[in-house]
C-alpha cells in the first residue's frame, strides 16, 4: 500500500441500454460533429440485470439521465453539460449511493473522464422508472417526466444496423434505432420532445476493472 492514495470501489454493470436524442438518424456526436441542432439533448437509460459495486448488489436497478450540451461538438473539451441523474425509486440508500458514484464518475470507468470534463451542473433524485424490451422495440417511461419508444432500424440484409465506437459499452457498438416517442418534461431546462429522430439500443457491459 502507498499512503495517501485512495482505492476506488471496484463496479461491474451489464443489462440493456437505450437512447433518444434530437439527431437525425444518426448520431453525430460519434463523428465528433456538432449535434443537428447545434447542442445535444438526450435521454438515457439502463436496465442493470447484473450489476455490483463492492458488496452492493445493484441486479434489477433502473437508472436515467437526462443531458442538455452546450452547442458544438458534445466532446469537445470545452463543450459542458447540464445533467439529471435518475435513480430508481426502488433502490435502498445503499444502491442510490453505489449508482450516483458510478454514473456522476466518482468510481471510475468512463463515467470519471466524462463527469470531470464535461459535467457542469448534476441533480440527483428519484422516480418510478418502466424498461421493457419487446422483440425489436423497447419502451422506457420516467414517471411523468420521461416517455421514449424505440424501434431497432433493419438494414439491406432485414438484420439491425450496428454503430461503433459508442462509448457507453464495453464492446463500443450499439444497435441503430429510430424514436417513435422521445419526450421530457422535467423542469424549463429539461423539456423537448424529440420523436422520430436517432436512438440507440444494446445489450451494455461496462466496469471499471
Amino acid at each position: 500500500m502507498v499512503w495517501g492514495t485512495t482505492m476506488t470501489t471496484h463496479w461491474e454493470l451489464s443489462g440493456e441500454y437505450a437512447e433518444a436524442c434530437n439527431c437525425d438518424v444518426a448520431c453525430q456526436c460519434i463523428w465528433l460533429e456538432p449535434a443537428d441542432d447545434d447542442g445535444c439533448t438526450a435521454a438515457l437509460a439502463w436496465h442493470v440485470t447484473d450489476g455490483r459495486y463492492g458488496d452492493v448488489v445493484l441486479d434489477d436497478r433502473k437508472v436515467a439521465m437526462l443531458i442538455v450540451s452546450d452547442e458544438g461538438v458534445m466532446f469537445d473539451p470545452d463543450t459542458q453539460w447540464d445533467v439529471v441523474l435518475v435513480v430508481d425509486e426502488d433502490a435502498t440508500d445503499e444502491e442510490r449511493a453505489a449508482i450516483e458514484d458510478i454514473y456522476l464518475g466518482r468510481a471510475g470507468g468512463i463515467w470519471a473522464p466524462v463527469a470531470d470534463g464535461h459535467f457542469r451542473s448534476t441533480e440527483v433524485t428519484t422516480g418510478p422508472i418502466t424498461f421493457e424490451r419487446d422483440g425489436d422495440t423497447t419502451t422506457v417511461a420516467v414517471g411523468d417526466d420521461m416517455s421514449m419508444e424505440v424501434v431497432e432500424k433493419a438494414g439491406f440484409n432485414e438484420e439491425t444496423g450496428t454503430i461503433s465506437p459508442h462509448p457507453l459499452t464495453s464492446s463500443l457498438t450499439m444497435k441503430t434505432a429510430q424514436s417513435t416517442r422521445a419526450t421530457v418534461s422535467y423542469d424549463e431546462q429539461f423539456d423537448w420532445d424529440v420523436g422520430g429522430n436517432n436512438s440507440y439500443v444494446c445489450d451494455f457491459e461496462l466496469t471499471n476493472a
